[in-house]
């Protein structure tokens, strides 16, 4: 029998309403007890005084890249990069090369996942194959594969006869459907949020009523065929106007999540050419990162994610129309959330740590992201207030392409415990 015992932590489990100086006793690699004052002697003591104690963070969207694209990250060094951020469980994005869109691919990322032995990694399915956007998946197949989800995530289906067929056939499956949301015919060609900032830079641009639409067809279809839809990565503010009407209507089928760059930073990072703050959906102007954080603080957004997409350095290293589109997050979006939703009273740390643990393990179906007596034992435990500079020359994950270098943050993941192992101990991740 193995035991670890946290002492003297400011506890936070959304799910269980506590948030108060508690003990978290863990036993064979379960959550055995959480209270005060715990005396069980164990194998380890946490003295984890002046520290915040949260179940493992979930990220609903990241891409490992593996297998195919091994040059710009590993489920090793991605798994890495989630440690030093709290991260304990990350769903893998499909698009890799090959396309998760068979059984083969599914059990190949869950086989890697098992021997890199870091995090818990939860693959994907494609919605259609090769993500071609015109033949869908074996869904069946990539469910018994071991997929929690179907999506296409890098490109939209734009066939909404297609798409509301996928929603039938994942029903049938119980599957969620994770949609990227955006309308080609209006993307065309744009590589930055269309505005006062494109406009002085001179570059082709995307309206915002690009995502708009395609969150209004993603939604309507839902409402039509009761699949579960979870909306990826909202920026805009008749996105989270099209999610909200929905949930005031009672369809509870419907999510919604925003990477956590859309509440921090507008479209000016974009300023010098900085290819960075090239991603999809792009940066947007301050009345949409207003309407995302009033949508974060009325309960329309259901999980904060990084959508995090590592690039090698000659990706980014082009003229601003010719980059690769995303940002790196696993090892900043804690302190993202701290900085730029907590520290200005926005949103009380409670909160936005439910935004990050047991709201989206609940989109997933998960038994993970709380303290709950028999839960899975992952546990993260932050210094929130430490502040840092972002150095992305330091980063476990082999993408340097970060949006928030150079800039300072505060919270850092101190100690880490997955599934009962300390994986991250006093900032390091023991060899």
């Amino acid at each position: 029998m193995s035991t670890i015992l946290i002492k003297n932590g400011h506890v936070i489990d959304p799910k269980n309403k506590l948030d108060e100086v508690m003990d978290v006793l863990v036993v064979d690699g379960k959550i055995a007890k959480v209270e005060k004052g715990i005396t069980d002697t164990a194998d380890e003591v946490i003295d984890a005084e002046g520290l915040t104690v949260t179940p493992g963070l979930i990220d609903l969207q990241v891409h490992f890249r593996e297998p195919g694209r091994e040059d710009r990250e590993t489920i090793l060094t991605g798994s890495r990069a989630a440690l030093k951020g709290g991260v304990t469980t990350a769903v893998a994005m499909p698009n890799s090369t090959p396309a998760a869109d068979n059984q083969a691919v599914i059990e190949f990322v869950k086989k890697r996942a098992h021997e890199v032995g870091l995090i818990n990694i939860l693959p994907t399915g494609t919605t259609t194959r090769g993500q071609d956007g015109t033949r869908l998946t074996e869904m069946d197949e990539v469910k018994r594969a071991g997929a929690v989800a179907v999506t296409d995530d890098g490109s939209d289906v734009q066939n909404p006869g297609l798409l509301r067929n996928a929603m039938e056939y994942a029903k049938t499956h119980d599957l969620l459907v994770m949609s990227h949301c955006e309308t080609d015919a209006l993307t065309a060609g744009g590589v930055m949020h269309e505005g006062w900032v494109s406009t002085q830079l001179g570059l082709p641009a995307t309206p915002a009523v690009s995502e708009d639409l395609a969150v209004e067809k993603n939604v309507m279809l839902a409402k039509l065929t009761g699949a579960r839809l979870h909306v990826l990565h909202n920026s805009s503010q008749g996105a989270v106007e099209a999610i909200r009407r929905a949930k005031t209507e009672g369809y509870t089928n419907i999510t919604a999540e925003v990477s956590v760059q859309h509440f921090a930073l507008t479209d000016e990072e974009c300023f010098g050419y900085n290819t960075d703050a090239k991603m999809y959906p792009p940066l947007r102007s301050q009345e949409h990162l207003d309407a995302i954080i009033e949508a974060i603080k009325d309960g329309t957004i259901d999980a904060l994610t990084t959508d995090h997409a590592p690039h090698i350095e000659p990706d980014k290293l082009l003229p601003f129309e010719h980059a690769a589109f995303g940002s790196v997050g696993l090892e900043t979006s804690f302190a993202v959330v701290l900085t730029y939703l907590v520290e200005p009273g926005h949103v009380r740390l409670c909160d936005v740590v439910s935004l990050m643990t047991d709201k989206p393990a609940a989109v997933i179906k998960s038994d993970r992201g709380t303290l709950s007596i028999g839960a899975p034992a992952d546990i993260s435990m932050f210094n929130t207030k430490k502040d840092w500079v972002v150095d992305p020359t330091t980063f476990e994950s082999k993408g340097k392409n970060c949006v928030f270098k150079d800039k300072t943050l505060k919270g850092k993941a101190v100690h880490v415990i997955v599934g009962g192992e300390i994986k991250l101990r006093d900032e390091q991740i023991p060899e």
